[in-house]
């Protein structure tokens, strides 16, 4: 898969973008707050359909936009893929709300209107951002969403499960705290039971058979980038006690096993009011020589984590579809010394498509830059660059 042509359109501070991709790597350049995030985010989205860094859809349109009529942000972008040409558009209309702007998102793909769900992962693409160092250090619904986001470009019967997992999960909630308040009783709760388990048996069985594969994937990547250290990946399913494997059980043992956690922790949903288990309460633990990374580990070596997190998350996706997903690198070398940038633009080499960002030309190497299309970034345009003519590097006095 190759991104050819990109169109952006009052999306976060560009007011309008039109560009050529390269055929491989693209090398974008400028200092910060200029837009080069904006750019492979917004790529992104054509892929996954969501906003990153974005609380609510409506906050990626131009802000001087908002005053408009009909304010909206459009991205439009335009594929070669190995099932052929291919256009995917995203647009988010906004709309005033009760507590500020809100937006409406719709979606085409090859020009034809599409449910929104039904365009995620035609385009499929990897992002790695700093905001990637939580993957390590941070909650775990931020380990939760790595997975979620590479098995949605995936697999539309996750996505679905998961949709209606979450539907479900608020209404046993809210029957979990009326009957805490005395408001209902326990003979509603099986019908509940019942669908949480089937859907989250679905969530169970894909997360701990995709980061199976991804853990080898992602330990392997470590390795070029950071040779002499070794990285370990462990999913954590929340399901106890934990008397099956779900990298290794039947979706229908999942179920079951889901069923009778539900049951044996019943006695402490009620007086929380929610449902201890599942799911939505997974975690996975990451450990870098045996130690844990999150406590042990450097911000470069956190960084590089990360990274090869993103890597094995491309290469599962290219075995999965078989076509390449693109490769989108936010900043990727800061917090690096020079000898492990070098490595991690080396480990780049066989990747088909790339689009990095950085502040800092002498951050990449020569050979590097050499095989990459240059864009300067400032104030959400860009300016292509003659090849072996780099924009100048940034006044240190």
């Amino acid at each position: 898969m190759r991104l050819t042509h990109l169109l952006l359109t009052d999306y976060r501070n560009i007011q309008r973008l039109e560009t050529d991709l390269p055929e491989r790597a693209g090398v974008f350049i400028g200092e910060n707050a200029q837009g080069k995030s904006n750019i492979l985010e917004a790529v992104y989205m054509l892929a996954t359909m969501r906003a990153v860094r974005a609380e609510q859809d409506a906050q990626v349109i131009r802000r001087a936009a908002l005053d408009d009529v009909l304010p909206a942000a459009r991205i439009v972008g335009q594929a070669v893929t190995a099932e052929g040409p291919l256009k995917v558009e995203v647009t988010l209309t906004g709309r005033p709300g009760a507590n500020g702007p809100i937006a409406t998102k719709t979606a085409k793909v090859n020009g034809v209107s599409k449910r929104v769900s039904a365009a995620v992962g035609r385009i499929t693409a990897v992002l790695f951002t700093a905001d990637d160092l939580h993957l390590i250090d941070g909650s775990p619904s931020t380990r939760r969403r790595y997975l979620d986001m590479t098995l949605t470009q995936l697999d539309p019967a996750y996505s679905r499960a998961r949709s209606r997992f979450e539907r479900v999960l608020t209404q046993r909630n809210h029957l979990l705290k009326r009957i805490r308040e005395g408001a209902a009783n326990r003979d509603e709760l099986p019908y509940w039971d019942e669908e949480i388990a089937g859907n989250g048996a679905v969530l169970f069985d894909r997360r701990a058979k995709a980061l199976g594969v991804m853990s080898h994937l992602a330990q392997e990547a470590h390795a070029r980038l950071a040779p002499g250290e070794h990285l370990s990946t462990h999913y954590r399913p929340r399901l106890e006690p934990l008397a099956i494997d779900p990298a290794e059980a039947a979706e229908e043992a999942i179920a079951e096993a889901y069923r009778s956690a539900l049951s044996a922790s019943l006695a402490r949903d009620v007086p929380a009011g929610m449902t201890l288990q599942g799911p939505h309460r997974d975690d996975v633990f990451f450990s870098l020589d045996n130690f844990p990374a999150a406590g042990f580990a450097s911000r470069a070596q956190q960084r590089t984590i990360a990274l090869s997190l993103r890597l094995a998350e491309a290469q599962f996706l290219r075995q999965r579809r078989g076509d390449p997903p693109l490769l989108l690198l936010d900043d990727i070398l800061s917090e690096m010394d020079a000898s492990r940038r070098d490595s991690v633009l080396a480990s780049l080499g066989d990747v088909d498509q790339i689009l990095v960002t950085g502040t800092d030309w002498d951050r990449f190497s020569a050979s590097f830059l050499d095989g990459a299309s240059l864009f300067a970034v400032e104030a959400g345009s860009i300016r292509p660059l003659a090849a072996g003519a780099p924009a100048p590097r940034r006044d240190q006095s």
